[in-house]
């Protein structure tokens, strides 16, 4: 089983970054939309992100257009949206493709590592990555909040690692 330390997105200015460069920290990556009924799942990621420290969680949303264009806007309207809005401070990174044949990186290993059924079905699809070998603890579906009782143990669970 291979882990997320290689995989690389750009984020919303541009900058490579590797997801491996977490390590040590549990790592949240959800796909997002702006214009979807789960967006308010913005502010709740956030909460997430102030709740814990910098150095026990990392918080990557990846803005996806995938599921009912609900994401149409460029990568500076995306950032505005989230930074005005929701005061969003995690790293949030360029537009990407979450399903289908052009998916990014990311959503290609966690098809081939753990199956199709573990593919964003919708947007707000979290996942829970292990602080200490990268690989993946947790596929949440867009239905369970992050502030929620059940994603809170998930995330204690998993730094006591």
């Amino acid at each position: 089983m291979t882990t997320v330390d290689k995989i690389t997105f750009n984020d919303i200015n541009g900058k490579e970054i590797t997801l491996g460069d977490a390590r040590g920290k549990t790592l949240v990556v959800v796909n997002t939309a702006s214009e979807c009924g789960f967006t308010d799942q913005y502010k709740e990621l956030q909460e997430l992100s102030n709740k814990y420290s910098q150095g026990e969680l990392t918080i990557v949303a990846i803005p996806s257009n995938d599921f009912g264009n609900q994401e149409p806007g460029s990568n500076e309207a995306i950032k505005d949206f989230c930074e005005s809005k929701y005061g969003i401070t995690f790293p949030i990174m360029s537009k990407n493709r979450v399903v289908g044949d052009n998916k990014h990186p990311f959503y290609t290993w966690v098809e081939a590592e753990h199956g199709t059924d573990k593919l964003p079905a919708w947007n707000f699809h979290k996942y829970i990555i292990d602080r200490r070998d990268g690989k993946l603890l947790h596929s949440i579906p867009s239905k369970i909040s992050p502030t929620s009782q059940e994603f809170i143990n998930y995330i204690d669970a998993s730094l006591k690692l």
